[in-house]
């Protein structure tokens, strides 16, 4: 019941997407879309894709130093493998990669998998606050040029709806924060008195082994290191959205700083809860080509079409590759037969 639940899910999000999809293009024309696809550069296009691939390589470097400082060590090809089938899990259920890299690493390395997991939750904390840091600066940098944008979209409305609209969010916040604060002291509570062999136990157990893998931010020898593969991940990022600008020539005058915008927002659109961010990724990057830069609906569209099988190429691809590589390493080695 618990699986049927999870795929009605997946279903019902990613026939929102294409839902989204299918709004975002409707009214264009499509002869200009196919247009800007056979004109498009792909030199750049590659470039793009070399980027992303060095991305993930660069991720698994950086997943490799938390392993280390628990005291295991694993070979780079083996973590970027788990990378990568994480990133391909997430295409089918969203968030499932997150249990799946770590699921894949633990099965091949004998790793506890809680402790991998608190270190895939470490990794999620830096990427969350670098994303937040990326949006914050990305809004301070074109503050006058981006305020209308917000005021229209966020300020607006809440600011019709006057002192009524504050309190209720005012109290809503209150309330929620409540209920936070009571669900973490009984849990609190049930996880010191927890015996053995019961759910309390083994969920302990289990947050036991995320603090230890969480820990690895403090233990870890390498933070300087750390620190370059994190800014390291997003500079390709953004090397990604950017060098696609050059692949079309409605896009190709746009600025790094243009580039950053739409790295900043299209993360969000990746994020919902939408396998792939089928239609969320398209929406959010169209809206923000039109409305921001002024880029017609049809390439803004080329664009995002563009931008998004670009990251499924890379993730499917690298994918298949090292499934293919890792699954002909484990072939028994051919014993030949001793001469006569």
């Amino acid at each position: 019941m618990k699986k049927l639940g999870r795929y009605f899910r997946v279903i019902l999000f990613l026939a929102l997407g294409l839902l989204l999809l299918w709004w975002v293009t409707r009214g264009q024309d499509l002869d200009k879309i196919v247009f800007e696809f056979r004109n498009a550069n792909y030199f750049w296009i590659i470039l793009a894709l070399i980027a992303g691939v060095l991305s993930h390589v660069a991720r698994a470097l950086r997943w490799n130093i938390l392993i280390r400082s628990m005291g295991y060590k694993v070979g780079l090809g083996k973590t970027f493998h788990a990378v990568m089938s994480g990133y391909l899990a997430n295409l089918v259920v969203p968030r499932l990669g997150e249990v799946s890299k770590c699921a894949v690493l633990s099965k091949s390395n004998g790793i506890p998998f809680n402790s991998l997991a608190g270190t895939m939750i470490a990794e999620r904390l830096i990427d969350v606050i670098t994303l937040v840091l990326l949006m914050f600066f990305t809004i301070v940098f074109q503050f006058s040029f981006l305020k209308d944008f917000l005021y229209d979209f966020f300020f607006s409305s809440l600011i019709a709806k006057g002192t009524s609209g504050m309190v209720i969010i005012m109290i809503a916040g209150s309330l929620f924060l409540l209920v936070l604060f009571l669900l973490a002291w009984w849990l609190r509570k049930k996880l010191m008195n927890a015996e053995a062999d019961t759910f309390a136990y083994k969920l302990k157990r289990q947050l036991r082994g995320f603090v230890n893998g969480i820990k690895t931010l403090w233990k870890m020898g390498s933070k300087v290191l750390f620190v370059f593969y994190s800014l390291l991940i997003w500079a390709l990022y953004f090397l990604t959205a950017y060098l696609g600008f050059f692949a079309l020539t409605a896009t190709s005058h746009l600025s790094p700083m243009a580039g950053l915008t739409l790295l900043a927002v299209g993360s969000l659109g990746i994020l919902a809860p939408v396998p792939g961010g089928i239609g969320t990724y398209h929406f959010i990057t169209i809206a923000t080509l039109t409305q921001l830069y002024a880029i017609a609906p049809e390439p803004a569209t080329s664009y995002a079409y563009i931008s998004h099988a670009l990251q499924m190429v890379v993730i499917i691809g690298t994918s298949g590759l090292l499934w293919l590589w890792f699954s002909f390493l484990k072939k028994p080695a051919r014993i030949e037969q001793p001469k006569q």
